[in-house]
This record gives structure tokens, sequence and C-alpha cells, in this order.
């Protein structure tokens, strides 16, 4: 039996019936192994998300990390990224997930995501953020815009209005 039909019925017992996922997952082992010369190079796969990853540790030190095939076609969201990390990410494998961008002629990138480095704002929060910034913005450009007028006042002593004045006694 040739070694790549072997791995491929291996990840299907695991339990993954998609052929697209088995493929994408047998590439990025052979990527790992083959081009990256990793160590403790294994495929797995979680019932609970449906998905086969691959482990392996970069140095022979280091501790193992988790690598996710994706098609460069799906569209990736936050969510995703941290329905990974909670169902994949151990004590022993640390925080860090990696995504492994697969192109269709196989090209594979990798990026890595840390669960936890800075939490995602509420939209609430994002919204009032957003407005604070659109604030600002105007202020600089109004300031900008009579920036000359009020250096100007500045020097000569400016004008004040007797309306603007309060007096304290």
């Amino acid at each position: 039996m040739e070694v790549e039909t072997k791995i491929k019925e291996d990840m299907k017992s695991l339990g993954c019936d998609s052929e697209i996922k088995i493929t994408l997952a047998y590439q990025l082992y052979l990527y790992l192994l083959d081009e990256k010369l990793m160590y403790d190079t294994e495929y797995c796969y979680n019932r609970d998300v449906d998905t086969l990853y691959v482990v392996a540790r970069p140095n022979k030190n280091e501790k193992i990390n988790i690598y996710v095939p994706v098609p460069t076609s799906f569209d990736v969201s936050m969510d995703f990224i941290n329905k990974m990390q909670e169902n994949l990410c151990t004590v022993e494998t640390g925080p860090i997930i990696n995504l492994a961008f697969i192109e269709e002629d196989f090209t594979t990138v990798i990026y890595s995501f840390t669960k936890g480095l800075a939490e995602r704002p509420s939209a609430e929060r994002a919204a009032q953020h957003k407005c604070r910034e659109e604030k600002r913005r105007f202020i600089n450009s109004e300031l900008k815009k009579k920036k000359s007028d009020i250096l100007n006042d500045a020097l000569n002593g400016g004008f004040v209005d007797d309306d603007d004045c309060e007096i304290i006694e």
C-alpha cells in the first residue's frame, strides 16, 4: 500500500469523513515534516469541532505546537479562531494556535494566534471608541485650520470679549 493512501486512511479512521480536510491535513503533515523539518509530528482529530490538525515541535526542546490546515478560500473569523483555541489548546501546548493557510497548489503560509494577548472589545465599547476617535479627528482638523489665528492671538495678547469673561470676587 502506498504511504499517502495509508496515511489518509489512518486520518479517516480517526473520525474525519471530509476528503478536503484529509487532503489539507496530509499536505500540512508533509510540509511540516519535509520542508520545516519538525520533530514529533503527528496528525490528530477533534470530534467536537470536526477538525483534523497536526501537532509538531519546531525544535527538539520546544513544546508541541498546534497547526490547523485552512483552505485559503475559507473566511476565518475571530469566532473560528476562539473556537479552535478553546477546543485544541492544552496546558502542554499553551495558548498559541497556528493556522496553516493552504492554497490550491498546496502553497502553505502559517500564522500564529495567541489567546489572551488582547481582549476584543464589545460592540458597544468599540462604537464608543470610534465616536471618540471621530471627535478627536474633528477637533484636530479644526485646530489645524485655525492654527495661525491661535498663534497670532497668543503672540499679540489676543482679544478677549467681555461676554467670555466672568469676574470672580
